[in-house]
């Protein structure tokens, strides 16, 4: 009798087993659209396209998204996602953006806290507004002067006669809005920027050197360097503090899982 009903649930265990066996075979047979996600895709066309596809096209979209998703499974059952890097980067990349998304956003006091605690961070540097007017490095045919004479002599004139110093054409343009020394120094040059900082507000001074020449400038104003008030900064700072989170927050999450793993490396090849 014991041996019968042994017998008896062996023969049910062996029939369960293949019964979950072929669910699992017909389950991977079975593709599913789901709304949320051609929705998505016809979103996305009607975005590009500036209008809703037609009858045709949507059986297009699907019929790409079914071939995707039977070429993906295919991959998969050959073992084509294996030691494949460019496939591992793209997973621990995914991995990295779906768990810095739970991260909640921060509370107002830790948004003034931080602001307090980062405040060099948004100090806007001195910024110069300044006109200045070009001489090339070139003589004038007409009185053999090179670029430095003619700014010499320009300057002159209007300290002299106040006459409105004219140059050569400069393509970078003439008048300058609050740029800090280091986007002028991007423009100029160092001795430019350098000598820029010595000069008083409201005359024409020089002549200074820069990379393309020589150059009289007219400074018209200069902002201090300075912090802005927490108020106009809050939604800066809020997307800086969330990026700190999400940063913290995964670096903690992937050296909990290191410590969770034994990692072998040939230090044959390091040394």
């Amino acid at each position: 009798m014991t041996k019968r009903l042994l017998a008896f649930f062996s023969i049910g265990l062996f029939i369960f087993i293949l019964d979950i066996l072929f669910e699992d075979l017909n389950d991977d047979k079975n593709i599913v659209v789901f709304d949320a996600e051609l929705v998505g895709l016809i979103n996305n066309w009607t975005e590009q396209v500036g209008r809703k596809p037609s009858k045709e096209e949507l059986n297009g979209i699907i019929n790409q998204l079914v071939d995707e998703e039977i070429l993906y499974r295919e991959a998969l059952s050959l073992g084509l996602d294996k030691n494949d890097i460019i496939i591992k980067r793209r997973l621990a990349q995914k991995i990295g953006f779906l768990k810095q998304e739970q991260i909640s956003a921060p509370s107002d006091s830790q948004i003034e806290e931080y602001y307090l605690l980062n405040q060099s961070h948004y100090s806007l540097p001195t910024q110069y507004t300044f006109t200045q007017i070009y001489f090339s490095h070139e003589k004038d045919e007409k009185d053999g002067k090179d670029g430095k004479e003619r700014a010499v002599s320009a300057l002159k004139n209007w300290q002299l006669n106040k006459e409105q110093p004219y140059g050569d054409p400069f393509l970078l343009g003439k008048n300058y809005s609050s740029k800090s020394l280091k986007e002028i120094e991007r423009i100029f040059g160092e001795i430019f920027s350098t000598d820029l900082k010595t000069l008083e507000r409201n005359v024409w001074s020089g002549p200074l050197q820069s990379s393309y020449g020589f150059h009289l400038v007219l400074i018209a104003s200069v902002a201090e360097e300075r912090t802005p008030e927490y108020k106009t900064l809050k939604s800066v700072i809020i997307s800086d503090l969330m990026t700190k989170k999400k940063e913290d927050s995964f670096k903690a999450y992937l050296e909990d899982l290191r410590g969770q793993y034994t990692i072998q490396v040939n230090k044959e090849l390091i040394n």
